[in-house]
C-alpha cells in the first residue's frame, strides 16, 4: 500500500535581498539565498531530505525503522 504525503514549503522572493529564498514551517527550516526560484524549491528539498533523515537525538539505544521518503 503507497502512503503519499505533502510538506508545504514557501518559496518567496526577497526584494532586498535580491534572491529567493524558502520556508519549512513543519520542520521548522528556513533557508535562501538562491538566485531562481527552481534553484530555492531544488534546495529546500535537500534541506527537508537532510532533516528527515538525521538521526534522532536523546534516544541511545533505541531501534528506529526508516521509511522511504520520496522528496521532490
Amino acid at each position: 500500500m503507497a502512503i503519499q504525503a505533502r510538506i508545504s514549503v514557501r518559496i518567496f522572493f526577497d526584494d532586498e535581498a535580491q534572491n529567493w529564498h524558502f520556508h519549512v514551517p513543519e520542520l521548522h527550516i528556513v533557508g535562501g539565498g538562491q538566485r531562481t526560484r527552481d534553484a530555492a524549491r531544488q534546495a529546500a528539498a535537500a534541506a527537508i531530505a537532510f532533516a528527515l533523515e538525521s538521526p534522532p537525538e536523546g534516544h541511545e539505544g533505541d531501534q528506529f525503522e526508516y521509511l522511504d521518503v520520496a522528496v521532490g
